[in-house]
């Protein structure tokens, strides 16, 4: 999160065509968009996740499965980054073609339509491991005191 913000405002090239990509909107959206869900979901989601996880550990005394809670942790996390760095880079890729390169939208759209699967594919993962993460927190056994 930190890397993507800080690459955001540096005033160097290359970084410094990413302000006019996303203000020329189009696909600079896919890479804004990518960087929030990135912050929403991947700080955030994660965030609140770790609440859900204390409460069943601290307040209810469970204890889910380490296997199944790395597992779906590992999918959750791979999903979310992976995803939204495709958005990201499709972004900028479609962006930078449309507002400096000063190429049509169907060129751009060239760009962006090879992403959409594997965005797809990535956020299906995610929902996998979220998923997973779900199953292991109800399936906690009670643990002894």
């Amino acid at each position: 999160m930190l890397v993507w913000t800080v690459t955001i405002v540096i005033p160097i090239t290359p970084f410094s065509y990413i302000q006019p990509i996303m203000v020329g909107g189009g696909p600079g959206n896919w890479f804004l968009v990518g960087y929030l869900l990135y912050a929403a979901v991947g700080v955030g989601g994660f965030g609140v996740f770790s609440s859900f996880l204390f409460a069943v550990e601290i307040h209810e005394r469970r204890a889910p499965s380490d296997k199944i809670m790395l597992a779906g942790l590992i999918l959750s996390f791979i999903g979310v980054l992976s995803s939204c760095l495709l958005l990201g880079i499709a972004g900028f890729s479609g962006g930078y073609a449309i507002v400096l390169e000063h190429s049509t939208t169907d060129i751009a759209q060239n760009i962006l339509s090879p992403y959409v699967n594997p965005i797809t594919a990535a956020s299906l993962v995610s929902v996998i491991g979220t998923g997973t993460c779900l199953y292991g927190m109800a399936a906690a056994k009670a643990t002894e005191t």
